[in-house]
């Protein structure tokens, strides 16, 4: 079977999953002013978040079943919509251009990495035969890309021009990536439920396993080093130590897609309920931060705006976090967004 078939009989099996992901850097970017929008940028704090009640019944069923607050300080704004693509991973470099991986959808190969510059111009940065239903795409302490092809089970970097270099194949279905400084990567198996180390020298071995991993999508890394993972099928969120070992910390309410590390938080994508979870690494607890819990197509403050099914999720050089989604259900086209700190 030829890559491009692959790709697309992925694409149309895993339409719903949303294979994608969340941009991880480990080593701190340089913060920049240039941004996508002219909105100022957020202000990053540690401050206590407010609560409001739940503003619609969709969303109250949703914080009753799950024990969840809501906060009233993030304002989500549209940056970039409509892109003729499906919901692949987001990456933002310290200038604040947007890369943006097709994951592809009936009929649509992903096999693009697209580049969107302050203006909103975007173009093509990188494509491939073989790419194949794109996902994560993170930056790495070299100012590289890496990139993870679902359908074709290869991992990549791209380097400035977008040329890219297979680094790992053979893996089942590799979803979310966290680069280290010295090079290394850990990759999700999204298909095999397996977290892999692979070697600056290409080397691939199974780092991390645990019988709860139910299609791991998502991957981050906290500041002392832990990993965190999170389950698409089942919303079940994980931390890793160093060696390996996985300790599941918490089971969010439906399906779930990526995760990020900022402020002493883990930003999650909740796919299965149109909103954007915040988990508290202090305390454990767990507040909406945006979304309606209904599909829409609006901007506004924390639970009064919508979108469709949330995806890939990553921090800017701005503190914003800028997720993409799609339309409904369908992983096309794409829209991106950001959730702005503004309390």
């Amino acid at each position: 079977m030829s890559p491009r078939t692959l790709s697309i009989l992925t694409a149309l099996a895993l339409a719903l999953a949303g294979c994608g992901s969340g941009n991880q850097v480990v080593a701190t970017p340089t913060s920049t002013t240039t941004t996508t929008t002219t909105v100022p940028p957020a202000t990053t704090t540690t401050s206590s978040p407010t609560t409001t009640t739940a503003p619609s019944t969709a969303l109250g069923r949703l914080l009753e079943t799950g024990g969840y607050t809501v906060s009233d300080d993030w304002v989500v704004e549209t940056v970039i919509p409509h892109i003729d693509a499906g919901t692949g991973g987001i990456a933002l470099d310290e200038a604040g251009v947007i890369y943006q991986s097709d994951f592809g959808y009936s009929g649509h190969d992903g096999n693009s990495v697209y580049r969107i510059d302050a203006g909103g111009s975007l173009e093509v940065f990188s494509q491939s035969e073989d790419f194949g239903s794109l996902t994560m795409i993170t930056f790495g302490a070299d100012g590289r890309l890496y990139q993870s092809s679902y359908g074709t089970g290869k991992v990549f970097v791209l380097d400035s021009e977008g040329n890219p270099e297979e680094i790992a194949s053979n893996l089942f279905g590799p979803t979310g990536i966290v680069a280290l400084e010295d090079g290394t990567l850990f990759v999700e198996s999204y298909n095999s439920n397996l977290i892999h180390r692979i070697e600056p020298d290409g080397t691939v071995s199974e780092w991390a396993s645990h019988p709860a991993f139910n299609g791991p999508n998502g991957l981050t890394m906290g500041p002392d080093g832990t990993l965190y993972a999170v389950n698409h099928r089942d919303g079940g969120l994980f931390a890793i130590d160093q060696d390996g070992n996985v300790t599941e910390i918490h089971r969010f309410v439906g399906t779930t897609s990526h995760v990020v590390y900022h402020d002493g938080g883990l930003f999650v994508t909740g796919r299965g309920r149109y909103v954007i979870f915040r988990y508290d690494l202090g305390t454990g607890a767990v507040e909406v931060v945006a979304g309606n819990a209904e599909f829409g197509d609006k901007d506004g403050r924390g639970t009064e705006a919508s979108f469709g099914r949330p995806n890939a999720i990553t921090v800017g050089p701005d503190g914003a976090l800028y997720f993409n989604h799609g339309s409904r259900r369908s992983p096309d086209p794409v829209t991106i967004r950001r959730l702005v700190y503004d309390p």
